[in-house]
């Protein structure tokens, strides 16, 4: 478990949240009410990318509550590690947010803490579990996924011309630790 719990404010900005999240090379905040002392959610690189930016939200005028994932699956911090593993693959989540006897945020259990500190050869089960959505099936190529356009000047626009890549894009990647 990472006892170092990274969190901000709901009402902080998206932009400061991805801010934090590039200082400190994480994708990862407990979104955490001081007024309240209490959990309200957490918030991904994930979030950001899909609810701010893939929705052109202004990051600085976009609060973390607005985005951010309200359900946190939790555990307490006496229970087993095998209870928050069961719960991790039930939701199929990659995170557990550990919460002290007053509910508080004590730490978080990811599945990279898992798999690099197996000692019993289970962690590689629990991290079927969690990633099995990836394996459910077969998914639609995604050449063939259709849009839909918010708006009808939006569907106008993607109608008119094909700037879209369907699968011939040779640029690069770079990847960031997280």
């Amino acid at each position: 478990m990472s006892v170092d719990v990274q969190w901000i404010s709901g009402e902080a900005t998206v932009q400061q949240a991805a801010q934090v999240m590039r200082d400190r090379s994480m994708g990862f905040l407990v979104v955490f009410d001081p007024k309240l002392n209490r959990l309200s959610g957490v918030v991904t690189d994930r979030d950001l990318a899909l609810r701010v930016c893939a929705e052109n939200k202004p990051s600085d005028k976009t609060s973390v509550a607005d985005v951010a994932t309200p359900e946190v699956l939790t555990c307490a911090a006496q229970d087993d590690l095998a209870v928050a593993e069961a719960s991790m693959v039930a939701i199929k989540v990659a995170r557990i947010v550990v919460l002290d006897g007053d509910g508080r945020p004590a730490g978080v259990i990811s599945l990279t803490d898992i798999l690099s500190r197996d000692s019993k050869g289970r962690a590689v089960d629990t991290a079927r579990g969690v990633l099995s959505r990836e394996a459910e099936g077969p998914h639609q190529p995604i050449d063939q996924i259709k849009l839909t356009p918010s708006t009808a000047k939006d569907e106008a626009a993607a109608m008119s011309h094909e700037s879209v890549s369907r699968g011939s894009w040779t640029g690069s990647m770079k990847e960031f630790p997280g």
